[in-house]
């Protein structure tokens, strides 16, 4: 079978720093609690991994946050996810004197950064999914930040300047951005749209609209807790082409997928997914006649 691996493909420099900064710390403070707080990434995967440094994931998703954060001592150390997160998390615990470490993505931290350049002067529109680790951290700055929630009606009378900014979550698709972006700017013409989808993912997304005609199989490799990846899943679906499309996590979930007939598949990963993973798929799949 011919493989068709689109690239970028593996972790992104923003996921490979994360991990690699965690590992580090364990390594400089070989006898401290080390926690990190959420998922670091995406990846159950990255979780086994730090686990087997002695580093413990701390789920957020059903915890009282406030709560655990002041449970902390000054023995521990916390580490931040890549998503981001609230300033008054950081102020929990540097009034406990708890030493934390922040991993956020550089591209969103340019969207904090955006957002308290111009939260003073103007309303900001968040596109985002609601209680993701960056939408909560956005909203969190301000209460001038208003979220758009993608398949969710959004009430327009609540800006109330004519110029309002409008960012995004950095991992959405690009194509359902093009008609939001659409929709505020035929409702407020003077808004201001700053399109901040991270570069790995938008390559990613752009190269997986433009496929051979002749692709009679795509598979998205990735955790479905991963924004990004689902959202090349999305993509992938829309190509009417192609009916057999897939998204694994594993080679155990690709071995079960039925090959037969199949000559051309094409590979997308989202960038919390292992270059091993991938590796791995792609061997199966070109050894499969």
């Amino acid at each position: 079978m011919e493989v068709i691996e689109i690239k970028p493909s593996g972790y992104c420099l923003g996921v490979i720093k994360a991990i690699s900064t965690a590992i580090k710390v364990r390594k400089e403070n070989p006898n401290a609690s080390i926690y990190v707080f959420g998922l670091l990434v995406h990846n159950d995967d990255v979780t086994k991994e730090l686990n087997a440094y002695s580093i413990e994931t701390i789920d957020i998703t059903n915890i009282d946050i406030i709560k655990r954060l002041e449970e902390f001592s000054s023995n521990d150390i916390v580490i931040f996810t890549a998503h981001g997160h609230p300033q008054i998390y950081e102020d929990i615990l540097s009034r406990k004197n708890v030493r934390f470490i922040d991993t956020t993505c550089s591209f969103v931290k340019k969207n904090i950064e955006l957002i308290e350049m111009n939260k003073m002067n103007r309303q900001i529109i968040y596109i985002g999914k609601n209680n993701h680790p960056e939408t909560v951290a956005a909203l969190s700055t301000s209460d001038r930040v208003l979220l758009y929630e993608k398949g969710k009606p959004f009430d327009y009378s609540m800006i109330k300047c004519k110029d309002p900014l409008v960012i995004n979550q950095t991992t959405l698709s690009f194509l359902e951005l093009l008609d939001i972006h659409k929709e505020i700017k035929e409702k407020i013409n003077g808004a201001i749209i700053e399109d901040e989808i991270c570069n790995a993912t938008r390559v990613r997304q752009e190269k997986l609209t433009h496929i051979d005609d002749d692709v009679d199989l795509i598979i998205i490799i990735g955790s479905n807790k991963s924004s990004n990846t689902k959202k090349l899943f999305e993509i992938a679906l829309q190509n009417r082409k192609v009916k057999d499309i897939y998204m694994v996590n594993s080679l155990e979930e690709v071995k079960k997928i039925d090959l037969k007939g199949h000559k051309k598949v094409v590979l997308a990963s989202g960038t919390s997914t292992s270059i091993n993973v991938i590796k791995e798929i792609r061997k199966y799949l070109e050894e499969t006649k």
